[in-house]
């Protein structure tokens, strides 16, 4: 499957599978900041991709966030596919939920992201039930 994707700055990094059996890819963040403890903020990916019709982009946590004390604030985001317009940058927003201060460098591997296909449901309320 193709994705269109485009990077707002030359610099940021195309997401990548980093391994051949990956089912997600991962995402960066390219700026940095110190999270103190209980502390959220947004960490912009310099991407807006977009995801086919029938498909979703959910961006989950990885899996060493939980190492580092930090972790998605809404746990998944879900990302359709009329999210694309040219101001429609991929963010992620990060909760520190640890006791100490929390550093995120720039182009730190914070999320991965997995296309799904999607079935929208019809419902109806039988008569017989």
């Amino acid at each position: 499957m193709e994705i269109s994707i485009r990077r707002l700055s030359p610099n940021v990094p195309l997401p990548e599978y980093k391994t051949p059996g990956a089912c997600a890819f991962d995402l960066a963040v390219i700026e940095g900041k110190t999270l103190a403890s209980n502390e959220r903020a947004f960490f912009g990916t310099g991407l807006v991709v977009n995801v086919p019709n029938d498909h979703v982009l959910l961006l989950l946590p990885r899996s060493s966030n939980g190492k580092k004390g930090i972790r998605l604030a809404n746990g998944t985001g879900v990302i359709d596919s009329d999210y694309c317009g040219p101001n429609d940058e991929l963010k992620l927003m990060l909760h520190n939920i640890g006791d100490a201060p929390c550093i995120v460098e720039p182009g730190e591997r914070i999320a991965q992201g997995m296309f799904v296909p999607i079935t929208r449901a019809q419902f109806v309320e039988p008569t017989d039930w």
